[in-house]
């Protein structure tokens, strides 16, 4: 049963994504007073933004922009502390990078766009709940908050006119909320659970381009909620492992390492 269990989970996994949010980083609390200190590696293989507003105005009538995240990784740091036995308070900190593309359209032209992050510090903060059932089922929710400011390099072509280019810096800075209830079952050393995630992500973009013009930009997620899910897996009476996937919203997946004092 056990190794059923993890191989539907692993199975999931792999499977082609489609969302965006941070892991919940497992489902069980400390326990009151508990310390714990884990690393968390956060891969974001895509997730749609759309177009919110920007310095210059709205975009024209017949204008589009596709927009989205091809990638995002996140190592981050989590220290945890058990303020009673099913909640927990907890930071994180570490790195990020991304890289997005975008794909504007309008009249007798269609404007390709790359940008490229540099690696830059991350923080975040949260809280996690949880209440028992019967028979090792219990119900949970995590509350986080992630933030980085990346600065990048972008470029750009017409696809009908590829001698057409352009290139940019600046900055972005993403912010993001999540919201995300669950449900879990202790199987031995498995705690395999399963979620719904309300996420909020905005990003502000600040450029400058070759000419010294400059811009600001603002994009918000093209979903917000999606499922999640994943399993705890005790290796030692303190060590356990956790591996996660995100999918609807966003396609993610985290895996980490947890030590409990």
């Amino acid at each position: 049963m056990k190794k059923l269990i993890l191989l539907s989970l692993v199975s999931l996994l792999c499977l082609p994504l489609a969302s965006y949010a941070a892991s919940i980083g497992g489902a069980e609390t400390q326990g009151k007073g508990k310390f714990a200190i884990g690393l968390d590696q956060e891969f974001v293989f895509d997730r749609d933004m759309k177009f919110d507003k920007a310095s210059w105005g709205e975009l024209d009538s017949g204008e589009t922009v596709k927009v989205e995240i091809d990638s995002m990784y996140r190592t981050m740091v989590k220290a945890s502390y058990g303020v009673l036995d099913n909640l927990d308070v907890y930071v994180k900190l570490g790195t990020a990078d991304f890289k997005m593309t975008d794909v504007w359209t309008e009249t007798g032209e269609e404007w390709h766009d790359t940008a490229k992050g540099k690696n830059a510090f991350a923080y975040g903060f949260g809280a996690k709940g949880t209440y028992e059932l019967k028979d090792g089922w219990f119900v949970g929710a995590d509350v986080q908050y992630l933030r980085h400011k990346n600065k990048y390099s972008g470029s750009g072509y017409d696809a009908l006119d590829p001698a057409d280019t352009d290139s940019w810096h600046g900055k972005m800075t993403f912010q993001e909320w999540q919201v995300a209830p669950y449900i879990a079952k202790k199987i031995g050393n498995f705690v395999p659970y399963l979620g719904v995630k309300y996420s909020d992500l905005r990003i502000k973009e600040k450029s400058v381009d070759d000419d010294g013009d400059e811009d600001t930009i603002k994009w918000k997620a093209d979903d917000n909620v999606g499922v999640f899910v994943g399993t705890d897996y005790k290796i030692a009476d303190n060590w356990k492992l956790n591996l996660e996937g995100r999918f609807v919203d966003e396609t993610a997946m985290s895996v980490g390492a947890t030590y409990r004092f």
